[in-house]
């Protein structure tokens, strides 16, 4: 199966992302995501991933690649699942401004500036 090269790139971004979001905060925290982009998938599809990125044992390099093959066939099947793999890799951190008032333990004091909160974590 021959992917056009911006979806291999999408599809090596979600590997990337997926693993190390399973390593950095378990695989518990990433099974909403992965039913989430491969919503179109089986319950059996969708457990195959979940189960290789629960490998606690394996390298993030062998994850990436055991779980790329099953990404891959997801959108070979479903070209249409593009959109939810980009939401996932291609979304960038949000960014808040918070100011602190009133009484309280505040840390170094007032904060006045902006606080970046990235909730999936670091895609590294």
């Amino acid at each position: 199966m021959s992917l056009p090269d911006f979806v291999i790139e999408v599809l090596n971004g979600t590997a990337t992302a997926l693993v190390s979001g399973a390593l950095t905060y378990g695989v518990v925290k990433i099974i909403a995501p992965v039913r989430s982009i491969m919503s179109r998938a089986t319950a059996v599809e969708q457990d195959a991933v979940i189960a290789v990125l629960g490998d606690r044992t394996a390298a993030p390099e062998e994850l990436k690649a055991r779980v790329r093959p099953l990404l891959e066939a997801h959108l070979a099947a479903y070209p249409a699942a593009i959109s939810e793999f980009e939401g996932l890799t291609i979304t960038g951190p949000a960014t808040y401004n918070q100011i602190n008032s009133g009484n309280g333990v505040f840390l170094n004091g007032d904060n006045h500036g902006g606080l970046t909160i990235t909730p999936t974590g670091p895609a590294a």
